[in-house]
């Protein structure tokens, strides 16, 4: 079921990403979201895509971002780099929920090398689905949101430096 809180959402990868990549964002498209990619004819350098995803979703442009290499480790480090962007590194359907229910991600990060076609999508539409800090208990909830609100406040302090 598509989130309607969710319109846009901003894909990048590496040539290592690019088949994975390329499945997700046709089939987003057919589900009725209005997709980027920011490389949509000759793959770039993983940094690239990563910086790519971010700074359009730092923008506020965009309400979510996909960002694929060869293991994922590499653009979800580039994204982290990014104020205001929280990145996850996910291999399962469960990890892309979760990191949106309890972690409020705004970038999903994965692995060609790692992740199918399939389960890419089936990760990618869990994430896009799921919400902050719903369908968990309310003392879950209460916790998570406090744990990210003083996320928010410690990245404050940071780059004011």
């Amino acid at each position: 079921m598509k989130n309607e809180n969710v319109r846009k959402v901003i894909m990048g990868a590496d040539p290592n990403g690019m088949t994975l990549k390329n499945f997700i964002r046709d089939h987003l498209r057919e589900e009725g979201y209005d997709v980027t990619d920011v490389d949509p004819e000759e793959p770039v350098l993983y940094q690239d895509a990563a910086k790519a995803v971010a700074t359009a979703v730092q923008s506020g442009v965009y309400d979510r971002g996909i960002a694929i290499c060869g293991t994922g480790m590499g653009v979800s480090i580039i994204c982290n780099k990014h104020r205001g962007i929280y990145a996850a590194l996910c291999e399962s359907v469960y990890q892309a929920r979760r990191s949106k229910t309890i972690n409020n991600t705004n970038v999903l990060c994965m692995g060609g090398f790692i992740i199918g076609n399939v389960m890419g999508l089936e990760m990618a539409n869990a994430w896009l689905e799921a919400e902050h800090l719903k369908g968990i208990s309310s003392k879950e909830a209460e916790a998570c949101g406090k744990e990210f609100n003083e996320l928010v406040e410690f990245e404050k302090s940071v780059y004011s430096k």
